[in-house]
């Protein structure tokens, strides 16, 4: 959209007007639509070992998500882990889905497409392996040592505790 070039005649500056609130408008329609799209943006992933499956929203937000019955032969480290590197993998992938949404509705100016997709890729970086940074500090879940048999101590002779 070039700029309206004001001045000379009434007709000719009212004409430039017309034309410049006619962009404004497209432009204010095209922001809102691309708004509208980003907002309703899911991700869907599913883990390498098949365990999880979710889906994230444009916020990087779990919107979805299924744990697999296999889970049980799994401990919950292993577990948390395969869901938090699912979702990082889902989340990663927000900013592509938002640079498509930009190429579709046509946005123009390269600045603006650029940091509005460049800012979901700061906020959600490629992961660097399905290791959660967190994984080495979990300990390993076992199971709680195994209870004694409680003593039935209706023979007691002894006094009672309430003496």
């Amino acid at each position: 959209m070039t700029d309206p070039v004001f001045g000379g005649d009434e007709v000719r500056t009212e004409q430039e007007i017309a034309r410049w609130v006619a962009g404004v408008t497209a432009k204010a329609e095209q922001y809102q639509e691309m708004s509208r799209q980003v907002a309703a943006v899911a991700v869907n992933e599913v883990s390498k070992d098949g365990l999880v499956r979710l889906s994230v929203g444009a916020s990087g937000a779990l919107q979805n998500l299924e744990i697999s019955d296999k889970s049980r032969e799994v401990s919950g480290a292993a577990l948390a882990a395969s869901i938090m590197a699912t979702m990082r993998r889902a989340q990663s992938r927000i900013a592509g889905r938002v640079s498509e949404i930009v190429t579709a509705v046509g946005v123009a100016e390269p600045g603006t497409a650029d940091a509005l997709v460049s800012s979901y890729s700061r906020r959600f970086p490629e992961p660097s392996s399905d290791t959660p940074p967190w994984a080495d500090q979990v300990r390993p879940t076992t199971p709680p040592p195994a209870r004694r048999p409680v003593q039935d101590d209706e023979d007691w002779d002894g006094p009672s505790v309430t003496e």
